[in-house]
């Protein structure tokens, strides 16, 4: 029946059709689809086997052991089970039997939770190699509560720089010991150890300014770009900062560094401290007014190996936290007389960098409207 039909007899009252309505003549109705479920599939056919459970219970034997160890030995014979059960349980081929090394390969699959736990244990007895691979291997994004004090405590500089550099969510309380530890080193060792990091951005340095000057048989290769703007950076972070300047690179290089958190921070250093800050600062303004091309080259540490390059705070950052710095102790540097004229030129060099920007501004706009054309 069509539906032309269909309306007239329901017009006409001649009651139900016989028939179900088609809109197109001479069509049958599609048939019924089926509600029934599809064949479920047996557990013996998956291709994946179930997780082997002996590395949650190895995990959690390491975790509850951790509690009750006191001793080095202890702790490494803890490490290395748990190590070769987490190869073994993912099929991966067997650890080096050097504990930072096994880490380093095993960084993927190490839980976080547990790293931790390792870390804070390690740090408690003096196990620094294992500290430092987990920091390397970023497995200490969330560092324990009293790691960065206990280190700098025992004058740890690159530990400490190590821990910060990856770290990604950081208290009030460990910024602050961060930056009293750099700010006012309280030993000659802690001095001395803030100059073996000083001694690597050097050393970095140096080799970035030798891959853009290498010369072949008689003539100078091409420079590599990304060398170029390595070395540059490298030597901003180098040049004009004492030892001590150069490991708070790696805090304020963090993009996780919350300005309400730091500023809880700051707000706790005394006079000498914020003036020290302060022209630490500015140091990194003058930089950039000198060197206004330069940005952040984070690709470098991957591409070329210098794994600097990720620490070097940008303009942002440091503008940011200079803000910060004038926020909380503005009076005290207005009323001292020994930093008024710094503040004068840091007032300068902001608004030349500032103006700089906003005349810049039409011309980056149109480059991303001729890029987009394209």
């Amino acid at each position: 029946m069509t539906l032309l039909a269909a309306i007239t007899n329901s017009a006409a009252g001649t009651g139900t059709p016989a028939h179900p309505i088609v809109f197109t003549p001479g069509a049958a109705p599609p048939p019924p689809t089926s509600s029934a479920l599809p064949t479920p599939i047996p557990p013996s056919a998956w291709s994946l086997a179930p997780a082997d459970p002996a590395l949650p219970k190895a995990a959690s034997f390491l975790a509850s052991s951790l509690a009750s160890c006191s001793t080095l030995p202890r702790l490494r014979t803890l490490l290395a089970s748990f190590l070769a059960t987490l190869s073994q349980s993912l099929s991966l081929p067997p650890p080096p039997p050097a504990l930072p090394a096994a880490i380093r390969a095993l960084a993927p699959y190490f839980p976080t939770a547990i790293a931790s736990l390792v870390a804070s244990k390690a740090a408690s007895l003096a196990e620094h190699d294992v500290l430092l691979a987990l920091a390397e291997s970023r497995l200490l994004r969330r560092p324990p509560a009293d790691l960065i004090s206990s280190l700098s405590d025992i004058d740890r500089a690159d530990l400490v720089c190590a821990v910060l550099r990856q770290a990604a969510d950081l208290r009030s309380s460990e910024i602050l010991a961060a930056l009293r530890f750099f700010l006012s080193p309280a030993s000659e060792k802690a001095y001395d150890a803030t100059m073996v990091v000083k001694g690597r951005w050097k050393d970095a340095a140096v080799l970035a300014v030798n891959k853009c000057g290498e010369k072949g048989a008689g003539k100078k290769k091409k420079v590599d770009a990304a060398a170029r703007q390595a070395a540059m950076l490298l030597m901003m972070g180098h040049d004009g900062f004492s030892s001590p300047e150069v490991c708070l690179h790696y805090l304020f290089a963090s993009g996780n560094v919350d300005s309400v958190v730091l500023g809880a921070a700051v707000a706790e250093l005394d006079g000498g401290e914020v003036v020290r800050l302060m022209r630490y600062l500015n140091k990194w303004i003058g930089k950039y007014q000198r060197f206004p091309e330069a940005q952040a080259f984070p690709e470098a540490a991957g591409t070329l190996g210098f794994e600097q390059c990720e620490s070097v705070p940008s303009f942002g950052a440091v503008a940011r936290a200079l803000g910060v710095v004038l926020d909380n102790h503005f009076s005290h540097l207005v009323l001292n007389a020994d930093v008024r004229e710094e503040l004068i030129a840091a007032e300068g060099m902001v608004r030349e960098l500032a103006a700089e920007a906003e005349s810049s501004g039409p011309i980056l706009d149109l480059l991303r409207r001729l890029q987009q054309d394209k």
